[in-house]
């Protein structure tokens, strides 16, 4: 047995795990703050554009939502208060994730699950949430069905690209275009991980 050393600070208790549900028109809002703020930034000549930026992030995401397709999910992270966390009016959302069916033709390979527009709240970042709904992805996707997942992430996000590794996810391609041609942005990296088949499989 292990004893603790007497003379070491304490350790600070883990945070809460957050909540996963669904994402619903009444997070439309907050949803579409954590996606810009998550993707874009306001610095100089920037903060003249973002209004116009969030309204189409708003209208694009708000049309995902309300055609309630059986091979889209859009889930939402639901911070769980602390003893010493700020109250807030409703639900804190800490984060966000899309998923979806993509069924390439047949010289394309097998069904998969696409994930996309994984962002996290800055206030609510480092707190493994990011992890948290990854993992949700998975379940989405066993619920349908489907054991392959894929995503992209660009070449120099080296951040994100340790967040996947982490989560299981291995690169499969590496995708040019024009502008990293040019030298002028970085490359896609199409990222994939496997999952085991459920034992009961309930097909979107």
């Amino acid at each position: 047995m292990v004893q603790a050393d007497p003379n070491s600070p304490p350790q600070a208790p883990a945070a809460p795990q957050p909540h996963v549900r669904p994402a619903s028109l009444r997070d439309l809002d907050r949803l579409t703050d954590v996606l810009t703020a998550s993707f874009y930034d306001r610095d100089g000549w920037r903060q003249w554009v973002y209004p116009f930026i969030r309204l189409g992030i708003y209208e694009d995401l708000k049309q995902r939502l309300k055609a309630q397709s059986p091979r889209y999910a859009c889930l939402t992270a639901i911070a769980i208060p602390t003893a010493d966390s700020t109250p807030t009016n409703g639900e804190a959302i800490a984060g966000t994730v899309e998923a979806s069916l993509r069924q390439p033709w047949p010289w394309q390979g097998d069904r998969h699950v696409y994930i996309s527009n994984l962002a996290v709240d800055q206030t609510f970042r480092r707190q493994g949430i990011a992890l948290t709904l990854l993992r949700s992805c998975e379940q989405v996707a066993q619920r349908w069905g489907i054991c392959e997942l894929h995503l992209h992430v660009m070449e120099d996000n080296l951040a994100a690209r340790a967040l996947y590794r982490k989560a299981g996810f291995s690169v499969v391609q590496t995708e040019d275009s024009p502008a990293s041609w040019l030298g002028l942005q970085a490359r896609r990296l199409l990222m994939r991980k496997t999952l085991q088949p459920p034992t009961h499989l309930t097909k979107p």
